[in-house]
């Protein structure tokens, strides 16, 4: 799976291969490409169009173009045709574009049949929307801004026996393997898994949640009897609240609970639970935990790049500053450290998601 990434970084970093990854259909902001220019061989470039039924790959080999019309010799007339295949292997220059949304163009003769590209003007780029980043995901000065929201974001809780472990309803199966493997340990006699389709999974899973959850952990050798199914939560606040109600329809005492959750949601399942669990909260102790990952083995291809790591937890800082006036959470202090990083990371170009 090709990375969709969001942040342009100057030349000092910028490679071929960094290059080949560069994705058509996606917006950058402003007009950040126009920092630099950089060759690049078509060839070994993966590019992608936007059509009507999504996105689909679109060839720049030259070679397998005229393969396909049975002509050895002949080469694709120029990136003028929407299939915006580049009529040999010479390097094509990467130029700022100014017309509507796009980002760059591709300076080619227009109605070339031969040879490389020489110039031309290459339309203005009206058509060409790129968003391009580091392989990695963030610079440094990132990574460090990261750094912050993700310490803050993480509780780091002491587990500690508990009448039940919930495990929150995600697109990331790593939390229903921690999920599971805390019941293998013995932390809990019962495992629930909450939720049905939420933010990130609907149009993506067809089973819910709880569902897929369940079959990760049946394979990694949890008791069907052991495990409560909630399938009808769709957000933070419903799998507690409805959590809370299949543990009571079970006479299941919930004294002290411990929710497993992203990394980076740590925080605001915590306030999330202190506000919305039905019973008085001083009655039940709530243990937040999650997968043992770091800040960079967190990206995978089922999850995301660092950068869509970065999106997330600017949109759970987002959560965590709004949400308590509208009563989903209690509210916390957002240390001036984090609202600084919260600042430049937004006008670095990343998107609260």
């Amino acid at each position: 799976m090709l990375p969709t990434l969001s942040r342009v970084k100057p030349p000092r970093w910028l490679s071929p291969d960094i290059l080949s990854r560069y994705i058509l259909g996606h917006e950058v902001r402003g007009n950040e490409l126009s920092l630099f220019s950089h060759s690049i061989s078509p060839k070994s470039a993966a590019w992608r169009l936007k059509v009507t039924a999504g996105i689909r790959n679109v060839s720049t080999s030259c070679t397998l173009c005229a393969k396909a019309r049975g002509n050895q010799k002949k080469k694709d007339m120029s990136e003028k045709k929407l299939t915006r295949h580049f009529i040999d292997y010479r390097r094509v220059k990467l130029m700022a574009g100014s017309g509507g949304k796009g980002a760059c163009c591709f300076h080619s003769e227009p109605r070339k049949e031969w040879g490389g590209p020489d110039g031309g003007n290459g339309g203005d780029g009206g058509n060409i929307i790129i968003k391009a980043q580091h392989e990695r995901g963030m610079d440094e000065e990132s990574e460090k801004l990261a750094r912050i929201l993700w310490d803050y974001l993480r509780l780091h809780h002491r587990l500690e026996k508990s009448d039940v472990i919930i495990g929150l309803g995600c697109h990331d199966l790593r939390v229903a393997e921690r999920s599971a493997a805390l019941f293998l340990e013995g932390w809990a006699p019962w495992l629930l898994f909450t939720g049905n389709l939420g933010k990130q999974t609907a149009g993506v899973w067809t089973r819910r949640e709880a569902d897929v959850f369940l079959d990760v952990a049946l394979r990694m050798g949890v008791p069907r009897g052991s495990i409560l199914l909630e399938t009808e939560a769709t957000n933070t606040g419903e799998n507690i609240r409805f959590s809370h109600r299949v543990l009571k329809e079970r006479n299941i005492p919930a004294s002290r609970v411990i929710l497993v959750q992203q990394p980076f949601m740590e925080r605001r399942v915590y306030a999330t639970f202190l506000r919305q669990w039905p019973e008085q909260v001083d009655l039940t102790r709530a243990i937040v935990t999650s997968p043992e990952l770091g800040i960079f083995e967190y990206p995978h291809p089922a999850v995301g790049t660092a950068c869509d790591l970065i999106c997330y937890m600017l949109g759970v800082v987002e959560r965590i500053r709004d949400y308590p006036h509208k009563g989903f959470q209690v509210e916390q202090q957002l240390p001036p450290s984090v609202l600084c990083a919260y600042n430049w990371l937004l006008q670095a170009g990343y998107s609260p998601k």
